[in-house]
C-alpha cells in the first residue's frame, strides 16, 4: 500500500497525547509516537505533569518538556525525508504541554478536554507473564480514561525485543459484538499506516455434549463424535470472522482469522504466548460487560471484563485498549 490517502476525514490518529515524566522508561514510546505521527499527519502533544510540591522547580519542568518537544520536532522533520505521510495536506507536529497536579488525573483530564485521539504511554514493565508491575499512574490512566490508551511495555535492561518494530502483526480479539468492534478503526488505521497484518481472533464456548452417547449403536466412536462436534462448532464460530475479514479487506487491509473453542481469556493468552511478536488491540468490554447496575456510576470506569483484566495482566507486549461503551468518535476535534 504505497498510495497516499487524500481524505482527511479518514484519519483516526489526528491528535496523539504522550505523557512524559522525565524518565527513560516514559520516553521509550517516542520512537513509535514519531513514526505514527509522521505517517498519519498527527499533532503530537508531549504532556509533562508536575506535582504541586514541585512548584519551586516549575522552570526546570518547563525547560524539560520544551526541549523534548523541540527534539521530537527535529526528529519528525528527519523522518519525513524517508517516510511518506499517508495523508495529503497534513503534516506531523510536536508541541509541549505543562500542567500542575496529580499526574494520572491530569493526563485523563487533558486528554478529555482536548479530545485527543489516543493516549500513548509506557506501562513501566512487568515481571514475567503473570504478575504485572504496571506503574500506578499507567494503571489509573487506563482505568479512568474514556479516550483509547495504547500501553507500550518498558523493556528491562537485559531483555531483547522479540517483535519486529514497529509491530507488523496486530492481534484483535473479537467476541462478535458491536462493543468489541469499537477497536477496529484503530487497528485498521494502524495496519494501513504501517502495512501491518490484522489477526482476528474469536473464541467460542466449547459445545456441551451429553455423555449418554450410544456408541454401540452409532456409526462413529465417541472420540470421533466429539471431534466432529468441535469441528462443526469451530466452523460456526469462524463465520462471523469471515464477514469482518471481507469488510476489512475491502479497505485494503491484510487480514487472517483464527477461531478457537474454550475459555476466552485462556485461549487469547495462549495465542499471544505462542505468537510472541504481536501487538494486541481490544476493547475493555468486548466479551462481557460490567453489571448493569454499575454502568451509570463513576466506578464503572474501573471495571473491565474478566477477559480484558486477564489479557492485560498476561501480555508482555504493547496493547491498545478502547472503551467498549465509549461514544466518542475516534479523532474528533
Amino acid at each position: 500500500m504505497n498510495d497516499r490517502i487524500r481524505s482527511k476525514e479518514e484519519r483516526v490518529y489526528r491528535t496523539i497525547l504522550v505523557p512524559l515524566d522525565g524518565s527513560e522508561a516514559a520516553e521509550s514510546v517516542l520512537e513509535l509516537a514519531k513514526n505514527l505521527a509522521v505517517r498519519s499527519g498527527a499533532a503530537l502533544t508531549l504532556l509533562h505533569v508536575y506535582r504541586p510540591e514541585e512548584s519551586e522547580h516549575e522552570r526546570l519542568h518547563a525547560a524539560y518538556i520544551q526541549q523534548a518537544a523541540q527534539s521530537v520536532q527535529h526528529d519528525i522533520s528527519r523522518i519525513c525525508e524517508t517516510v511518506q505521510c499517508r495523508f495529503e495536506g497534513v503534516s506531523a507536529t510536536a508541541m509541549p504541554a505543562l500542567v500542575k497536579g496529580e499526574p494520572a488525573e491530569e493526563i485523563v483530564r487533558y486528554a478529555a478536554d482536548k479530545k485527543v485521539s489516543i493516549i500513548l504511554m509506557a506501562s513501566h514493565g512487568r515481571t514475567g507473564l503473570v504478575h504485572p508491575v504496571m506503574s500506578d499512574i499507567a494503571n489509573r490512566v487506563v482505568r479512568n480514561s474514556l479516550i483509547p490508551v495504547w500501553l507500550i511495555r518498558t523493556l528491562g535492561p537485559d531483555e531483547i525485543r522479540c517483535a519486529e518494530w514497529p509491530p507488523k502483526r496486530v492481534l484483535v480479539p473479537l467476541g462478535g459484538s458491536e462493543r468489541a468492534e469499537k477497536v477496529l478503526p484503530y487497528a485498521v488505521a494502524y495496519a494501513r499506516l504501517f502495512d501491518a497484518e490484522l489477526v482476528l481472533l474469536r473464541v467460542c464456548e466449547q459445545p456441551l455434549v451429553t455423555a449418554d452417547y450410544p456408541e454401540s449403536k452409532m456409526a462413529v466412536s465417541w472420540d470421533e463424535h466429539l471431534k466432529r462436534m468441535n469441528t462443526h462448532y469451530q466452523a460456526q464460530c469462524s463465520l462471523y470472522l469471515g464477514t469482518v475479514k471481507k469488510r476489512l479487506e475491502g479497505q485494503g487491509v491484510k487480514v487472517t482469522c483464527e477461531a478457537m473453542l474454550g475459555n476466552a481469556s485462556e485461549q487469547i493468552i495462549s495465542y499471544i504466548r505462542d505468537n510472541r511478536c504481536d501487538l494486541v488491540a481490544m476493547t475493555t468490554r468486548g466479551y462481557s460487560a460490567a453489571p448493569n447496575w454499575l454502568s451509570g456510576l463513576p466506578i464503572s470506569r474501573w471495571v473491565f471484563s474478566n477477559v480484558t483484566e486477564q489479557v492485560l495482566a498476561a501480555t508482555s507486549r504493547g496493547i491498545v485498549l478502547v472503551r467498549g461503551i465509549a461514544t466518542i468518535k475516534p479523532g474528533t476535534e
